[in-house]
C-alpha cells in the first residue's frame, strides 16, 4: 500500500512537470511561489507545535500546548499532501542550484510524513526517555519568561494539561486495540516517572520553576498574583491530571503490554530516521543552531533575524542549513 502510494506521489509530480513544460510561468514568480511555500509549511510547522514555537522565541503560540487528538493527526497530514500538491505544481526549470535542492529536500520529506504515517506515533505517547509525561514539564525549560504575559501565558498552558493527558489515554487505547503496546518494562518507567510527578507538592513540582526566575522588571503585587495562579493550576489541573494518567498506565496499559523485550518490533520502528516522540531531528538542530548565534552574538543577536534565516533555509539538509546559519552570525559579528 505505501509502495503504491510513494509511487503515486511520484508519477503526480511527473505529470504535473510534463504539464507545466507546455505552459512555463516567469522565473520569478515561480521563484515565488515556492518561497511562499517554504513559509507555509515552517508556519504550519510552529502552529502545530506550539512548545517549539515557544523555545525558538516566538511568542504567538505561548499559552497553547500542541494538539496530540487522531483528528490533529490528520488534519496535519492533510494539509501535508496540500503542500505536496503545491510543490508538484511549480516548475523548476531555471531556479537556482539552492532552490532546486529545497525543493527536493522538501518533497522528500513530505513523501516521507506519508509513509511514517503507517506507524501511527500518535499512539505511543509514552516511553521512559522522552514520554508525554516528561515532556511537558521541560517544555518549560526554554520557555521566554520575560513578561507578565509570559506568566499568564503559561498559566494558561497548566490549564491545558489535563487535556493533553486524556487524549494521550485516548490515543494508548487506540493502540492497545491495534496490538501496539510498549513493552512493559518500558511502561513501568515511565510510570514510575508519572506518579513521582504526580505526587509532588505545586511549590515543589517541575512546573513551578518558572517562580523563582521573575525578571525586576514584575512587581512584587504582580509575581504574588501571578504565583498564586499558577501554583493554583498545578493544585487543581496538573497534578490531578497526571494522578489520573498514572493509574491509567497502571491499570489499563501495562496489563496490555507484553513482559517480553522481544515480543514487539517498536524499538525498531522508534528507531527509524525522522521518527520521534518529542521534537523531530530537524527541530533539535534549530535549537542547537538557536543557542549557538545567541552564545555567539550575545547582545547583537536578533531574533527575527535569526528566524528569516531558518525560513529561508529550512527546507534545505541540516549541514547546509547549519553554514546558513553560521554565515549569518559570521556577517552580523
Amino acid at each position: 500500500m505505501y509502495i503504491r502510494l510513494t509511487l503515486c506521489l511520484a508519477l503526480a509530480l511527473a505529470a504535473s512537470s510534463v504539464a507545466q513544460t507546455n505552459a512555463p510561468q516567469p522565473v520569478a514568480a515561480r521563484s515565488a511561489a515556492l518561497t511562499s511555500l517554504v513559509k507555509d509549511i515552517w508556519e504550519d510547522q510552529l502552529k502545530r507545535s506550539p512548545e517549539f514555537a515557544s523555545s525558538l522565541g516566538d511568542r504567538r503560540y505561548n499559552d497553547q500546548l500542541s494538539d496530540r487528538s487522531p483528528k490533529a493527526v490528520n488534519d496535519h497530514l492533510a494539509r501535508r499532501r496540500e503542500f505536496l500538491d503545491r510543490l508538484s505544481a511549480i516548475d523548476l526549470t531555471g531556479l537556482s542550484d539552492q532552490e532546486r535542492l529545497s525543493a527536493d529536500v522538501m518533497q522528500r520529506e513530505l513523501i516521507q510524513d506519508e509513509e511514517a504515517a503507517r506507524f501511527k506515533e500518535w499512539e505511543l505517547p509514552v516511553n521512559q526517555l522522552h514520554g508525554i509525561q516528561t515532556d511537558l514539564p521541560s517544555a518549560g525549560d526554554n520557555f521566554p519568561f520575560a513578561t507578565v504575559k509570559d506568566y499568564d501565558d503559561y498559566i494558561s498552558r497548566l490549564h491545558k494539561i489535563p487535556t493533553v493527558l486524556r487524549q494521550a489515554s485516548e490515543n494508548l487505547l487506540s493502540g492497545i486495540d491495534d496490538h501496539r503496546v510498549q513493552p512493559a518494562y518500558v511502561l513501568e518507567k515511565a510510570l514510575k516517572q508519572t506518579e513521582e510527578l504526580a505526587n509532588q507538592t505545586p511549590e515543589t513540582s517541575p512546573f513551578a520553576l518558572p517562580l523563582k526566575r521573575f525578571p525586576a522588571s514584575i512587581n512584587t503585587a504582580t509575581r504574588k498574583r501571578i504565583s498564586d495562579e499558577l501554583l493554583d493550576a498545578i493544585q487543581t489541573d496538573v497534578l490531578p491530571a497526571y494522578v489520573r494518567f498514572a493509574k491509567f498506565i497502571k491499570v489499563v496499559e501495562i496489563p496490555a503490554s507484553s513482559t517480553d523485550p522481544g515480543a514487539t518490533d517498536l524499538q525498531a520502528e522508534l528507531d527509524l530516521p525522522g521518527r520521534s516522540l518529542g521534537y523531530s531531528m530537524g527541530e533539535i538542530k534549530i535549537l542547537e543552531l538557536l543557542a549557538k548565534a545567541k552564545a555567539e552574538l550575545g547582545p547583537k543577536f536578533d531574533l527575527k533575524g535569526f528566524h528569516d534565516t531558518v525560513v529561508g533555509g529550512c527546507a534545505l539538509p541540516m549541514d547546509i542549513l547549519e553554514q546558513r546559519v553560521n554565515a549569518w552570525i559570521a556577517a552580523t559579528q
